[in-house]
């Protein structure tokens, strides 16, 4: 292939872009905006702080709100964590010791389980984070900071542009930095703020002088969410008052007689997807869905900080099929079918989403209309899960697979969405570079995901048998 026909085919994809019709136009130029980290140093988190936090496990589990509170001058840190559905542990963390506590808050019994953390550090951010750029999700601009782990994938970690706090917390996998927070798959912060006080040297010194050490459960015990299980539980009234005191809004009263919604036929919407893999910058993205008559749901993804936007990938999911565009080291534009097909308007329900807790009226997590955070399983994948966040009237928040092991994405933001968006029928064509590889001198594309490989997607996705 000659470098003038691969100019030529990458200016075919984006003449598919410009084309597409009104609301295709109107969608790719309210593409959500990267501009570069101010500053770009790592952030100090303050010497004292408190954080509330709601928690999402990596598994098909009940979510969890945690308060923390820090002080690097003792060093030690105070988590409690309320479970929506049960379960309830309040723990003090110091530098050789983990306790549970017991009784009233001010003056707790103390039990030694043994040093399953080490307090939190005030830099959360090893020396080889990167910070791929400033961008909105929702209201709230934040700065976009990622760590590799060992296979390679991503840690990521959000924090507010103007206070350098942090918002948001990804995990590729259960970590025991930041303590207690990385057993968790996401943690987004309600609040994080500094404190000119904390009262966890006079509690470090009354636990070391008073405790009593647990039972060989408890010593053996490995996370904050495993003592949880041995710690005593609180009624369900409490445990709502607790709750609403930290989160106002948030609760499973919501989720009685809950019905997952479902996509309309057509539609348009901007997000940025955040990929698995370390060396892959977020993508600001458009995407087109017409159930009805193309049955596609057809992707363009940027490059983060390009300007003009410059077009990464090309996505396509077909009845059966999923394609995708890329450009590969030396240039090329290559096609490969290696994903599934098309998302049902019903992949929830098809899925068995479950409700996990409802927001209303919470100006941080749901400020204009109550949204739901359900639970989708993974065919035939155990208790994995993906994280679907969406509004009473369906407009979609959140997407996210922690602990995702593909190459694909990990973490969706969406941005703007127009329901019933229509788009004529070029704007999901196939490029040729798919359907013609053969002919241009381009590798094989393949015929998709298929048999066992599919089978774990065959509940969203329509998928090839």
């Amino acid at each position: 292939m000659t470098p003038s026909s691969t100019a030529a085919l990458a200016l075919a994809i984006l003449m598919l872009v410009a084309a597409p019709g009104a609301a295709a136009a109107q969608a790719t130029t309210a593409l959500p905006a990267f501009s570069a980290c101010q500053p770009a140093t790592a952030p100090m988190l303050p010497e004292k702080w408190r954080a509330v936090g709601l928690m999402f496990p990596f598994l098909r589990q009940q979510l969890e709100v945690a308060e923390f509170v820090a002080d690097a001058s003792v060093p030690a840190m105070r988590a409690t964590i309320q479970g929506l559905e049960y379960g309830a542990v309040d723990l003090l963390i110091t530098d050789d010791q983990t306790y549970l506590l017991g009784g009233p808050a001010d003056a707790p019994t103390c039990t030694a389980v043994g040093r399953k953390y080490a307090p939190p550090a005030r830099q959360w951010l090893s020396g080889s984070a990167v910070c791929d750029g400033e961008a909105a999700i929702a209201t709230k601009n934040v700065q976009w900071w990622k760590t590799a782990s060992p296979d390679g994938r991503t840690n990521w970690q959000w924090y507010t542009a103007d206070t350098r706090l942090p918002w948001r917390v990804m995990m590729a996998d259960p970590s025991p930095e930041p303590p207690v927070i990385g057993d968790y798959g996401v943690t987004y912060f309600t609040t994080f703020a500094p404190l000119a006080e904390t009262e966890l040297a006079r509690l470090r010194e009354r636990c070391m002088a008073t405790a009593q050490p647990g039972p060989l459960a408890a010593r053996t015990a490995a996370t904050a969410r495993d003592l949880m299980t041995l710690a005593s539980d609180i009624g369900a009234s409490e445990r709502g008052k607790k709750i609403q005191a930290l989160i106002p809004g948030l609760s499973r009263n919501g989720c009685a007689a809950d019905r997952p919604p479902i996509w309309p036929q057509t539609f348009t919407m901007t997000a940025i997807l955040s990929p698995v893999e370390f060396k892959w910058t977020p993508l600001p993205s458009v995407l087109f869905y017409d159930w009805q008559n193309a049955a596609t749901l057809f992707a363009y993804l940027y490059k983060a900080r390009s300007a003009p936007a410059e077009l990464e990938i090309v996505s396509v999911l077909k009845n059966g099929v999923g394609y995708s565009v890329e450009r590969i080291p030396n240039g090329k534009l290559v096609c490969a079918a290696k994903a599934p097909g098309v998302l049902r308007p019903d992949w929830m329900a098809h899925a068995g989403c479950e409700c996990k807790a409802a927001i209303e009226g919470n100006s941080q997590l749901s400020p204009d209309e109550t949204s739901q955070i359900r639970a989708c399983p993974i065919k035939a994948e155990g208790l994995r899960t993906i994280w679907s966040w969406y509004t009473q009237s369906g407009r979609p928040i959140l997407f996210a697979e922690a602990g995702a092991t593909n190459r694909g994405l990990n973490i969706v933001d969406y941005h703007q969405w127009s329901p019933g968006a229509t788009m004529p029928a070029a704007t999901f064509a196939v490029p040729e570079l798919c359907t013609r590889a053969a002919e241009l001198g381009l590798p094989p594309v393949g015929h998709g995901l298929t048999g066992a490989a599919a089978f774990p997607c065959s509940d969203c996705h329509v998928t090839q048998r």
